[in-house]
Formats: C-alpha cells, structure tokens, sequence
C-alpha cells in the first residue's frame, strides 16, 4: 500500500468582540473560519494534479487564487492559508493506481486537510454534518470526518471507500469513452449516491440488491448527465441511454462488490485499475438488443471480469535501432542492471529509435483507445548534458490479437529541453511544438517506438542557431542514463508486475520553471556509447 503523509488542517479562530458603552447585552461572537494551507488530494493518492483555493466557489482555477501542485504522495501547500473551499482541476496529475488523470473534480469544504471523492459528496450534497452522518452511515463509513478521513490509510475503511471511488471514476470515463462531459457525468453521480446513500436503511454494501440499487442511481444521474457532447447534442440516443445504464450498472456492481470484499487496498489494485466495463460498455452496438444482451452475460461473470486488465511490455523487451548496423534486443533486466547496455560504434545522433514492443490483455483497451502521454529523458552521467522530450496527444489502440499500436493525434504536443555539458541550453519552454510529423512515433510492429532522430530534427528546425552544438552534444560518447515515462494507461511487465512510478519535467531554459512534465509508469536503465 501506497505510504504518505498526511498535511494536517489550520483551523484559524476568530474571538468575539467585548462590547463597549456599558451595555448589558452579551458579546457577539464571531464565527470560527476554518482554513488550510496544506492538505492531500485522494482517490488512491493523485500525484502531479493542480488544487486551488476556489474563493468564489465557481470551480475555475481563476487569476488571483492560490493554487498548488500535488507530489508524488498526493500531498499540497498553498503559499498562504485557504479560507474557502477547495477544488482540483479534472484531468490533471494521475491517480497512482489506475494512472490515469482523474475525469471528474474533487472538491472540499473550507478546512479540509484532505480532498477526496468524500469531500466532494459532502459539498455537493448540500448536507449540514449532521444530516451527511446519514449519508456516511448508508455508505458503511459511519463517524468519519470527512475533512480528514484518508482512506488509503485507513486500513478498516479502505476497501469500501475504494468501491465508491470506482463507481464514480468508472462513470466518469463512460462518459468521456462515449464523447460525452465526463465532468458532468462525475457529479450527477456523487449527488445521487448521497441521495441513494442517505435514504437506505442499511448500509448499501449490506446486500446485493441495495449496492445494485445505489450503482444503478448513481449511473442513470451520471450517464443521463454526462449525456452530451462539446456542441452540446445528446451522445446516446433515450434507448442507446437505457442499454448503456442497464450494462454499466451490471458491471459496476459487481466490481464494487469484489473490491469491498478484498482483503485489503493493495488487494483490489487490479480492480480499481480495471477497464473491463468500459471496454465491454463502449464496444458494444447498444442499438442492437441482442448484442445488449450477449454483453450483459459478459458483464455478469464475476470470473472473467475481476480477471486483471493491462498492458504489458512483450517479452520484456526493449529495442534499440540504429540508422546503420543490426538492431539491439535486450532484456529489461539488462536495461536496467548497474552495467546496462553498450552499443559499441554509435551515439545518439546515430540511433533512429528506441522502440517497446506492447500487448494488451482482453479488455485492457476500450474501444476508443487510451490517450497517452510520454516522456524520455537522456543524461550524460559524466557531463550532466541532458535531453527531454514530451509528447502529448499519443493513442493506443489493440487489435483482435492483443497487439498495441500508438498514434499520434492531431491536437499532438511536444517540448523538448536540451542542456549542453557546458551548460549552454535550448528548449521550447512553455510553448510547446504543435506541427508534429506522426513519424515521430517509429512505424514499429507493435508498441511505442520513439524516433530520436525526428526529435534532433525538432531541435534543430526551432533552434536553427544551435544547429551545430546540437550536432556535437547528440554526438558525445560516454554512459547515459535513460529514463522513459508513461502515463494514461496501466503498463505491467510480461509477467503482470507493475512497473516503478517516476517524473520527468521538462525544463524551461534560463528559468528553474517547469514548461511540462509527465508522471507514471517508468523505464530506467543504462546506455554506453
């Protein structure tokens, strides 16, 4: 289980006035004002995610309001102390179990030391505390606070705060795989699980029948919600609507029920990371009742749906191709070994790409893909000379073998850094290249090939006086370290084992500003030119 530290809450008290003048009347009291300067931002643990101090409570990140960005362990602090409510912006930073970027928005009440799917069912309620202590009894989290219950930490709690969290966090991407408002969807459905959640009689997760009747509520709001397109027309026609909801509401319960039952959080990683039902929801003709109907089947065996879904690194491979010469298979384990790999003869500039051939498992991809962010990053351990690269806007797709293909999309991003041994450097900033040739991902077989020589071929068009430093510093010999950075989809070695988590940021030239960054699963080892 993920270990983090918990940012306590300031709670900063104003005292009552004594009055003047001789009066009899009592002192009028001012009302404590709760802030926070610091806090965590959970669903699992959320790393690299904006929160901000929400001062007009709007949930637009506006000019003037403080904000911050989460670390590796989900935690924040503000410049000052935060008297209003606190919110995160959507799609941003990554949930360090499912890594991806959470769709919907947490927000939390003034004070908070923690923001959460909880908080935000408590600000979106409406509910004074003690009419929310219902809604906490319905969902079998009766007594806790919600300013600062951590469910990755509270271990008696866990699994049921997690089963919440991927109802809400499954609808929303139902929404989004559609081409729907992900947002929209992730709050109808936090509002009627507290509706559903307050007026059961026993806790939901108590039976079979009240867990269905709250997962069905929660996805006929959120999907009915979530039920329009960016020029605002409906996704789902009413009886496209009706099978989506009939076959998410299968699904989902019975994923929420396997992860309430887990043994423990890290127990119910592989479920809380699952994309079986959105995959089998957005594959699915839902115009077509007898296809409606074959997939509810699917959806309805326990068996092959909590089975685990990802993408894997083929063989445990990695392959690096030069412009002349044979092609180096090697290993991860001697990638990532003390010595790594030494490719006698060649340098950067005189490799074409680095190439990771993927596999998925059966559900492991929906139908529209999952969008990917990368990262590579190239240091000169003797010099310190350093090269990143970041490219948004990467698709990866699976065909009827399993096999993986990345694409770029149109609305594609890259910045790049380079850094000389001397110090000299070059880079885009903040204003990243948007004229991306799709050849920057190399036309491999299978997986995601990054070529190194389109990325010197970026460099040098947008640096054209740097033309020939960027010449030599490609051409140094000497040990690098090379680190690869993904995010946006669950990646596993061939064996299932989940890969190690890192950061790459891109750096802003003559500033020590971040231009772009990209946190997830990583690839580490070692190149000797």
């Amino acid at each position: 289980m993920h270990q983090m530290r918990l940012l306590s809450a300031s709670l900063v008290l104003a005292f009552g006035l004594t009055a003047c003048g001789g009066s009899d009347s009592p002192d009028t009291p001012v009302v404590p004002v709760a802030s926070a300067s610091s806090g965590v931002l959970v669903d699992d643990l959320i790393a690299g995610a904006t929160v901000f101090c929400d001062d007009n409570g709007n949930g637009v990140l506006d000019a003037g309001e403080k904000s911050a960005v989460t670390d590796s362990a989900g935690a924040y602090a503000f410049s000052s102390a935060c008297s209003s409510q606190i919110a995160s912006v959507a799609e941003t930073g990554y949930d360090l179990t499912t890594l991806k970027a959470p769709k919907g928005q947490f927000i939390a009440p003034a004070g908070s030391g923690v923001v959460s799917p909880f908080t935000t069912l408590k600000v979106v309620s409406g509910l004074s505390d003690t009419e929310f202590q219902a809604v906490l009894s319905g969902l079998g989290l009766a007594g806790i606070d919600v300013a600062t219950f951590n469910p990755v930490t509270d271990s008696a709690r866990a699994t049921t705060a997690a089963a919440v969290a991927k109802v809400l966090a499954d609808i929303a991407e139902l929404s989004a795989e559609a081409g729907g408002s992900p947002a929209a969807a992730f709050r109808g459905a936090v509002a009627a699980i507290a509706t559903q959640a307050r007026s059961s009689t026993t806790p939901v997760f108590a039976s079979e029948t009240s867990l269905r009747a709250m997962v069905n509520a929660a996805v006929s709001a959120g999907l009915e919600a979530g039920n329009k397109n960016s020029s605002g027309n409906a996704v789902w026609s009413a009886s496209q609507l009706a099978a989506a909801v009939e076959l998410s509401t299968q699904g989902l319960t019975v994923l929420a029920q396997k992860t309430r039952e887990a043994a423990s959080l890290s127990a119910a990683k592989d479920l809380l990371s699952s994309t079986a039902v959105l995959t089998l929801v957005g594959s699915v003709d839902l115009s077509d009742s007898s296809a409606v109907a074959a997939a509810k089947t699917q959806l309805s065996d326990a068996t092959e749906l909590t089975k685990p879904q990802y993408i894997y690194l083929s063989d445990d491979s990695i392959e690096i191709v030069p412009l002349q010469g044979e092609e180096v298979t090697a290993t991860m384990t001697q990638f990532e070994s003390s010595a790594g790999l030494t490719l006698s003869g060649q340098t950067l500039a005189s490799l074409e790409h680095v190439w990771l051939p993927l596999t998925a498992t059966s559900l492991a991809l929906p139908k529209g893909g999952a969008d990917l962010v990368l990262g590579i990053e190239i240091e000169n351990t003797a010099t310190g000379g350093i090269l990143q690269a970041r490219l948004a806007g990467v698709t990866l797709s699976r065909d009827s073998q399993g096999t993986v293909k990345a694409m770029i999309d149109d609305a594609a991003r890259l910045h790049l850094y380079l850094k000389t041994g001397t110090g000299i450097e070059i880079g885009t900033g903040t204003k990243a290249i948007t004229d991306i040739s799709a050849k920057i991902l190399c036309s491999c077989d299978s997986g995601v090939g990054i070529d190194l020589q389109k990325i010197a071929d970026g460099l040098r068009k947008n640096f054209p006086d740097n033309t020939s430093l960027i010449d030599k510093t490609l051409a140094e010999t000497g040990t690098f370290r090379v680190r690869m950075v993904a995010t946006g989809a669950d990646m596993r070695r061939a064996d299932g084992t989940r890969l190690g988590l890192s950061r790459i940021a891109v750096r802003t030239p003559g500033s020590s500003a971040t231009a772009a960054e990209v946190g997830g699963v990583a690839i580490q080892g070692r190149v000797t030119f």
